[in-house]
């Protein structure tokens, strides 16, 4: 097999030539007319089929393909007057402004020209296409200051650009066919100069002659309840072209006087520039007939809700869920509150065997709207039968092993959480579902860092695995017990925060003391099972009470962040209480803080990971949070 391996050298974005907008099309636009008498497609209307079909019953009269293979094909129509593209408006006033108006010649003598031609390739093959745009922009702004030409000495006439598009030239109104003469003369050696390939198009098209119609599959309609036809923006606009540019044909054949060419030639230009772009401050926006602005071409495209972010690299999955996100330290750092209404909706498929048949009939028989229930049955065919009240018997006596129930979901089911945007690999976890009331996720604070989450109106992605393969990859590579330590830095990412710290910190310094009704108090919430370690006066310190979670084994030495970092460290005498020292699972001096138990670093806590493995290290997390 033979593999051709070529690296790519650039990537070109040219202009269309009229001559290629009318190669491309099939059909040139004569009527605003949209359908005839029989709701059929007119020809050469705005729906004429040769452009694409949306209807199922039609076939393209270009391919000859119905609605799911057909592409769409672009038509075009033939303006009755040249009219400037919006979007080139600074490039026409550089062209207008750097050429002498009466040759049409670059600014520049001949030596000069050759001289920068030169530069230009020298710095794009040293420097890179980047340098040479800095330096074309430099020849602009030298030849904008020169007011008499070098070739045929004529002095030179101010333009100004009235916008959004009229240009002046002193007093004088340039027309669009003035402008696109003064274009068309400009050599081809002169364009380079003015950030223009030769071979990727001619200024003189950025006045349009033509304009190229989108196919019927880029706009089309919707049928509404009442059967009547709703059309697309672009076609509402495209009609409005038409009938102007119409117009302004039959009042330029009928002779009528210069005043009325002018306003339905402005006319035609604001259509067309609205076509382009509906929401240039200097212009009022076309809008429907309700007052809604129409949504034309550049509003499609860019922003959060255009072609390139919402519809290419914005996805959209089954089996998900959104909402705010609120804390709560009473669930453990591995798991995720979900609110009841979610768990109602979102389902796993469960396969029916002789061992949880019994569980799942009871769940068919909830239905749908009584938590824990089900919402659909799959048969061993696969058909897929919603559960409902009229049909919940007939189901329930046809299940037998070999069925699916799509569940609810339940407490101890696996999900994969997410905050956006998606940075890191532990922007993606796997956390335990806790079925919690009200509407929002909760998740532990401990577990903020690695999504770089808050709590002032943040909103998460909940994503639910639905075969048990994705299940037990997301429990055993993407859970959070597994994400702890970050591959950046190899400390761990998820940890202790705001007020686990300072509670533990405020704890464990020397003046803090508790009776044992606080200390029986603290440790219930905790969920602490032993016996209560013995004291003589019923009063127990806080270094004891953070002892109590350590294991007997567990000995640790490091330094909390009110070191003053002296030459010498006085370690366990230090009379700071700023060295941190356990042996045997007692905590004998030093304080608890970020640098024991906090995220991004908490050095006590990485170390109780690597001798214990992350199951017991959530737990002592949970503990922690719970203490702090």
């Amino acid at each position: 097999m033979n593999i051709v391996r070529e690296k790519i050298h650039k990537i070109e974005f040219r202009m269309l030539s009229p001559k290629f907008v009318k190669k491309m099309a099939v059909v040139k636009i004569i009527t605003p007319e949209l359908y005839d008498a029989d709701g059929y497609p007119v020809d050469g209307g705005l729906m004429d089929i040769r452009m694409g079909v949306i209807d199922p019953g039609l076939r393209c009269r270009s391919c000859g393909s119905r609605v799911k293979e057909c592409p769409g094909h672009f038509g075009f129509i033939e303006l009755a007057r040249p009219v400037l593209h919006t979007k080139y408006i600074p490039q026409i006033g550089n062209f207008l402004k750097c050429t002498c108006d009466k040759c049409s010649k670059i600014l520049l003598s001949e030596e000069a020209v050759s001289k920068y031609r030169k530069r230009l390739i020298r710095i794009e093959k040293n420097k890179g296409v980047l340098e040479k745009w800095k330096a074309v922009e430099a020849i602009i702004k030298k030849c904008k200051n020169i007011t008499k030409c070098p070739h045929c000495s004529t002095k030179q006439k101010k333009v100004k650009l009235d916008k959004p598009s009229t240009f002046y030239e002193e007093s004088i109104k340039l027309t669009p066919i003035d402008i696109r003469e003064r274009l068309e003369r400009i050599p081809d050696d002169n364009l380079e100069l003015l950030g223009f390939e030769p071979q990727a198009g001619r200024p003189e098209w950025m006045i349009l002659t033509l304009l190229p119609v989108p196919p019927v599959t880029v706009r089309p309609n919707i049928t509404l309840e009442s059967g009547q036809r709703s059309e697309d923006d672009l076609t509402h606009k495209l009609g409005d072209i038409v009938r102007t540019n119409q117009r302004l044909f039959e009042n330029l054949s009928a002779g009528a006087p210069q005043l009325i060419i002018d306003d339905l030639w402005d006319l035609l230009q604001y259509h067309i520039t609205t076509f382009f772009v509906n929401n240039i401050s200097q212009i009022p926006p076309a809008r429907h007939s309700s007052g809604r602005p129409l949504k034309t071409l550049e509003e499609r495209i860019k922003s959060k809700e255009g072609r390139f972010r919402r519809n290419l690299a914005g996805k959209r999955v089954d089996f998900s869920s959104r909402t705010v996100i609120s804390p709560d330290s009473h669930i453990r750092p591995d798991e995720v509150g979900v609110p009841n209404i979610i768990a109602r909706e979102l389902t796993v498929p469960e396969r029916v065997t002789e061992w949880n048949k019994k569980y799942l009939l009871e769940l068919v028989k909830n239905g749908p709207d009584n938590y824990p229930g089900a919402n659909y049955v799959i048969t061993p065919e696969g058909k897929r039968k919603r559960i409902m009240d009229e049909t919940k018997e007939s189901i329930l006596k046809e299940i037998e092993p070999g069925y699916s129930v799509e569940r609810h979901i339940v407490d101890g089911d696996i999900a994969i959480f997410n905050r956006q945007p998606s940075l890191h690999k532990m922007s993606m976890m796997g956390h335990f579902i806790k079925v919690l009331p009200y509407k929002t996720f909760r998740i532990n604070p401990c577990t903020t860092t690695p999504y770089n989450a808050d709590f002032d109106g943040d909103e998460m992605n909940l994503h639910l695995p639905q075969t048990e393969e994705a299940i037990a990859e997301v429990r055993i590579l993407m859970g959070v017990s597994e994400q702890i330590i970050t591959p950046r830095y190899g400390l761990p990412i998820i940890g202790a925060n705001e007020d686990h710290i300072s509670g533990c910190f405020i704890l464990t310094q020397d003046d803090t003391f508790v009776t044992k009704k606080q200390l029986a108090h603290v440790m219930s919430l905790i969920g602490y099972d032993k016996d209560l370690p013995d004291s003589k006066d019923g009063i127990y310190s806080g270094k004891q009470v953070f002892s109590m979670l350590l294991p007997s084994d567990f000995n640790y030495e490091g330094k909390s962040r009110k070191c003053l970092k002296h030459n010498e460290c006085m370690n366990e005498k230090c009379e700071h209480d700023s060295y941190v020292s356990i042996k045997n699972g007692k905590l004998k001096c030093g304080v608890i803080d970020k640098n024991a138990i906090g995220a991004g670093g908490g050095r006590l806590f990485n170390s109780y990971l690597k001798q214990y493995g992350s199951k017991r290290a959530m737990i002592f997390l949970q503990e922690i949070a719970m203490l702090g």
